[in-house]
């Protein structure tokens, strides 16, 4: 069975084509533009592997937190493409995919930059169970919730003022891994995960309030 892996929620671009459960090429682009590399790329990867893009059975997109713009590229594309297909969308957590790149630590907390001193964050535990869900948050008020919590790590590609991050590469076969039983849902059901408005939403309320 063919799967295609979509995460385009943050700063870098990651794509990747499993095979019968095995990763057979991936493909990682750090930029602002992902709406112009993805389709070309996935694209690429299907020519170099000799697969038919009908051939792909199930998509797995990360759906957010994240980037707003980042997030609609791969949920769109995502629900398009499984729509053609008439096939199965798994919808992956931002935050989870960038814990499961990352291994020998009691607590995982993945951090995404959310500006203002805030970040999209979620602590998990030692087997990715969740201690706190995906969460828009003040950035001290997460400390707070970790400082207590031993042999602990922050995971982020970001500088995240105030704090010691350790960087990430996704590790594609480990997030396949834990999601490859899922039995995904109607790409129609699948919506991103935004977790606060926009600045466009957010001046409109300011506005009417």
């Amino acid at each position: 069975m063919i799967t295609l892996f979509i995460d385009s929620s943050t700063n870098t671009l990651n794509l990747s084509l499993i095979k019968d459960d095995n990763v057979i090429e991936t493909s990682s682009i750090n930029s602002k533009e992902h709406s112009k590399y993805i389709m070309p790329e996935i694209e690429r990867l299907f020519i170099n592997n000799h697969i038919d893009p009908k051939e792909v059975k199930k998509i797995m997109v990360t759906n957010g937190p994240g980037s707003f713009t980042g997030i609609r590229i791969g949920v769109t594309i995502a629900k398009t493409y499984a729509w053609a297909c008439n096939i199965k969308v798994v919808p992956i957590s931002t935050l989870k995919a960038i814990a499961l790149s990352s291994n020998n630590y009691a607590y995982y907390v993945p951090l995404i930059d959310a500006r203002r001193g805030y970040v999209y964050a979620s602590i998990l535990d030692k087997d990715y169970n969740e201690i706190l869900c995906d969460s828009y948050i003040n950035l001290d008020e997460l400390m707070k919730k970790v400082e207590n919590l031993n042999n602990s790590v922050y995971l982020s590609n970001e500088e995240i003022k105030g704090l010691n991050t350790e960087k990430y590469e996704i590790n594609f076969q480990r997030i396949y891994d834990y999601y490859k039983n899922e039995e995904g849902i109607n790409p129609h059901a699948l919506l991103p995960n935004y977790l606060k408005k926009t600045e466009a939403e957010e001046k409109f309320g300011d506005v009417n309030d």
